[in-house]
């Protein structure tokens, strides 16, 4: 039904739409070297109707799993990751022999001492399957976490470069974790972006792009673009994403929106509640797999503002997830083509970026007060505070 849906609804997709999210069957397959192009919820007609409730994560997921085979795998908890890489965290000089003998290599070293964090990057040298590996590893490091090196996608010297319009002025001051973002689109004429990543070689992607476009919605603003794809088709893995969020405590962002959903992993909570702790407020989409699905991370930790999508009339878009860990809705549809909790974070952010210029404790439960006062009542109880609509 689904791919009947979706053959129905090609003549209305973009130029680019070869490259949706999930790379769907009735679409071309993307190249391993393709820039990802991701439309939250293409299942809408013109009007904006829904045909469909699709499972946009798993969607991605799957897709990953079929056209980059040698770059992503299963990892035994169903979630995708690198192929025959994993996290072991807080590991020492004494544990450096166990690794070996057990056929594994440190490949990267993370220590952050300011935030308490030491991640480690371990690739397996005997290509087994990530259960078998994960067992090996589990078994010659007892106690020490290790986890698969899992991927996150979309919801829909110096490593930092700068590109600034001439009318730019002071405004707001606000974080961005996604692909990467244009900055000669029109509506970012006054923002500053500040990309971060990919050796300084940040390349534009419409998701990217779009967020941020609600992001900062206009205004005069400074944009703290981290770009986790650097235009490859596989990317938005754990440790790109732990190292965006540490650059923007660097940076001391008040406010970051995150329009990515994961795994529950225990290198991004434990670098999630360090960032909560100094004061800093996260936003995340809650995701695009139906009010049935589980929780998606970074937006299901504690402290995180969970965003899920409504229409302009307030109803719930079907694919937005739920669940006791949203904390509010937002709009997520910005035309026919293009909707979903990616696009309904940012709202939300935006509003927060407004109120704070650095991050300082206590602005996680504040967070949840500002939005309080801003919210309008919702359709439905599974908004949490309410809704809050675009400025």
């Amino acid at each position: 039904m689904v791919a009947c849906l979706l053959f129905a609804l090609a003549p209305i997709l973009p130029a680019r739409a070869q490259v949706l999210p999930g790379g769907m069957p009735a679409l071309p397959r993307v190249p391993a070297s393709a820039p990802i192009d991701t439309l939250d919820g293409a299942l809408s007609d013109p009007a904006g109707d829904v045909l469909g409730t699709v499972r946009i994560y798993r969607q991605q997921a799957e897709a990953l799993l079929r056209e980059a085979r040698p770059q992503v795998a299963r990892a035994p908890d169903g979630e995708i990751m690198r192929r025959a890489e994993y996290l072991a965290l807080d590991i020492d000089t004494a544990d450096l022999d166990a690794i070996r003998a057990a056929g594994f290599r440190i490949v990267r070293e993370d220590r952050d001492d300011e935030l308490g964090l030491s991640i480690s990057l371990l690739r397996d040298s005997r290509d087994r399957s990530p259960g078998r590996a994960l067992r090996a590893l589990r078994a010659a490091l007892p106690g020490r976490t290790i986890e698969p090196h899992h991927l996150f996608l979309p919801a829909g010297g110096p490593a930092s470069q700068a590109h600034e319009s001439a009318s730019a002025d002071a405004g707001l001051r606000v974080g961005l974790v996604d692909g990467g973002v244009d900055a000669t689109a029109p509506a970012l004429a006054r923002t500053r972006i500040v990309s971060h990543g990919c050796d300084g070689r940040s390349l534009p992607q419409p998701h990217g792009t779009r967020v941020a476009m609600r992001l900062v919605a206009g205004a005069p603003a400074t944009l703290l673009a981290a770009d986790l794809w650097c235009g490859q088709r596989v990317g938005g893995d754990t440790l790109a994403l732990v190292e965006a969020l540490r650059w923007m405590a660097q940076q001391r962002v008040a406010v970051i929106n995150i329009s990515l959903v994961g795994p529950d992993n225990t290198a991004l909570r434990r670098t999630v509640e360090a960032l909560l702790a100094r004061g800093q407020v996260i936003v995340a989409a809650a995701g695009n797999d139906g009010p049935a699905a589980p929780p998606r991370f970074p937006a299901g930790y504690p402290g995180v503002v969970a965003v899920a999508a409504v229409n302009a009339r307030g109803g719930l878009l079907p694919e937005s997830a739920v669940g006791k860990h949203v904390s509010v809705c937002a709009d997520g549809v910005v035309d026919a083509r293009t909707r979903g909790t990616s696009f309904a974070a940012p709202v939300v952010a935006h509003i927060l970026a407004g109120v704070w210029t650095a991050p300082a404790p206590g602005h996680s439960a504040e967070a949840m007060r500002v939005l309080a006062r801003a919210a309008r009542p919702a359709r439905t109880s599974r908004c949490g505070l309410g809704i809050i609509a675009p400025t």
